[in-house]
């Protein structure tokens, strides 16, 4: 199977403090992104977790995402993982990705990704620039 892995951090985001908070906030924003490419939802749920935070995860067919915020420093967590048959897919995830850190406007992240079943690697795991640092103009 073809599929794509990201594990986020993001600090210094810049949306409000209240929104990191909100359990509904939070979802409305990562069920837009998804819904944006007309996938169905099959599971989510969303919650406070500890520190005042939200905990939540949303998953599809192909698809799984989680994330978690800490508004105390505005950061928060972000696992994001694809499956796919067809190469257009991989588009999607860039685009669902990119839109969430739009909305959280995050200064500075890093990002792991890990690709499966890609190219020389067809059957194990094969790290793809692992760690990418995204600092963002003020």
């Amino acid at each position: 199977m073809n599929s794509i892995h990201f594990l986020g951090e993001w600090f210094d985001c810049r949306t409000s403090v209240e929104a990191l908070r909100e359990p509904a906030a939070i979802r409305a924003i990562c069920v837009e992104h998804v819904m944006r490419h007309r996938v169905e939802i099959t599971h989510d749920f969303f919650t406070r977790s500890g520190r005042d935070g939200v905990a939540g995860a949303l998953m599809t067919e192909d698809m799984h995402l989680i994330v978690r915020t800490f508004p105390e420093c505005g950061a928060m967590n972000l696992d994001l993982y694809v499956g796919w048959d067809h190469h257009g897919d991989i588009a999607k995830t860039f685009q669902v990705l990119d839109g969430l850190r739009d909305d959280f406007k995050p200064r500075r992240t890093l990002l792991h990704r890990v690709q499966h079943g890609m190219g020389e690697h067809p059957s194990s795991r094969a790290p793809i620039a692992p760690t990418q640092v995204f600092a963002a103009s003020h």
